[in-house]
């Protein structure tokens, strides 16, 4: 990259209002934005970044959106940065200090990823700048919003499967020794799902719930479509 050549970042339509964009404009880069699969900012065509405030960190622990974004983000880049503002262990979510411990370990020695700290939206972008740029220096080709290219076979089953409610990586890789495939596990019964190591009647319950959750929305159109197509196949 030349010293004309102006800082390219995609950014994510979800960070449109966030001051991170006005302060990296005023700092020079030319932002883009669009719709990414993965993460919240693309700053070269090997790295990825996500950006969220110490509060969405500890609450994507809980529900276990991290694992699964983490997941998504280094099958498709191979490098994942995480840009953490703020304090995770100041939050006032109630998370033990090891349950974050275990999610930082997770991301750096699993996924591969970095962690950074920085103090606000301001810092933020200063740093995305500067990540950028260095990324960037001897870049001879332009950035283009991409769909995510997830890899066939077991590691596309796998994600696959991560992405039910209440399942992780480390789960979803016995869920796939279980029932041998994808297809397999989303139609297994509660019973079934109970000879998953791990998974207890109640969390059966809940996962055979999630996967068979249906929009009420226009239900009458919805079963009549449904009827016909069922109709149809038997003929």
């Amino acid at each position: 990259m030349t010293e004309e050549t102006i800082v390219t970042i995609l950014a994510d339509t979800t960070e449109a209002e966030s001051p991170v964009l006005s302060r990296l404009k005023s700092l020079g880069a030319h932002v883009r934005l669009g719709d990414l699969e993965v993460g919240t900012h693309v700053i070269s065509g090997e790295t990825v970044v996500l950006r969220m405030n110490a509060t969405e960190f500890v609450e994507s622990i809980l529900d276990g959106r991290l694992f699964h974004r983490a997941g998504k983000m280094s099958l498709n880049f191979p490098r994942s940065i995480f840009l953490i503002e703020g304090d995770a262990y100041s939050t006032r979510a109630a998370i033990a200090r090891e349950a974050i411990d275990g999610a930082l370990a997770f991301l750096v020695g699993v996924e591969g990823a970095s962690v950074l700290y920085v103090r606000n939206p301001t810092a933020t972008a200063d740093l995305l700048f500067r990540l950028a740029k260095q990324a960037q220096k001897d870049l001879t080709y332009g950035m283009a919003f991409q769909r995510a290219k997830v890899s066939p076979g077991r590691q596309q089953a796998l994600f696959t499967i991560e992405s039910v409610f209440g399942i992780g990586p480390a789960t979803a890789a016995k869920a796939l020794t279980r029932f041998r495939s994808v297809y397999a596990f989303i139609t297994a019964s509660v019973e079934q799902l109970t000879e998953i190591p791990g998974i207890g009647p109640k969390k059966a319950e809940r996962i055979h719930s999630s996967i068979r959750w249906q929009d009420e929305g226009d239900s009458g159109t919805q079963s009549a479509a449904l009827s016909a197509s069922s109709t149809d196949t038997v003929q």
